[in-house]
């Protein structure tokens, strides 16, 4: 019994640490090649733990927990639906945010200003006469 409560402790800290893990690194991705990359680098290095760990069965779970973690943290690091995740999000209704950028397309343009540092585009304009009228409105009060 103490195998499975220890096994299931090291399962649910190990998918929040590869959440954290793959949340930072989604962030930093810019293109959906570099996300699908950064993908199978994670099946990778948790094949490479697999063989590392292969004689402690109660590491199996730190593996697991490890891979699931960092593929979803990738996945909400990156901030759009892609590939399986887009069937995920509409069957079961979630990260609409997500599923809008995929399908507007302008994922890869938000993520490239975001990484560059450059400011987003104006939503709304003020210019001119209107401007001026709000400035002198508020000196007035």
């Amino acid at each position: 019994m103490a195998f499975f409560i220890l096994s299931a402790v090291l399962f649910a800290f190990c998918v929040y640490i590869g959440f954290l893990v793959g949340n930072t690194l989604g962030g930093r991705v810019v293109s959906t090649k570099d996300y699908w990359k950064l993908n199978a680098l994670a099946v990778l290095v948790a094949v490479l733990l697999a063989f590392i760990v292969a004689q402690l069965p109660l590491l199996y779970s730190v593996v697991i927990g490890l891979l699931a973690g960092a593929i979803v943290g990738l996945k909400m690091g990156f901030g759009e639906s892609v590939g399986i995740w887009r069937a995920h999000d509409k069957m079961f209704n979630v990260n609409r945010g997500q599923r809008d950028v995929a399908e507007r397309g302008v994922g890869e343009e938000r993520r490239r200003r975001r990484k560059s540092g450059e400011a987003g585009p104006d939503l709304i304009s003020v210019s001119g006469d209107a401007a001026k009228r709000d400035n002198e409105a508020r000196k007035a009060r």
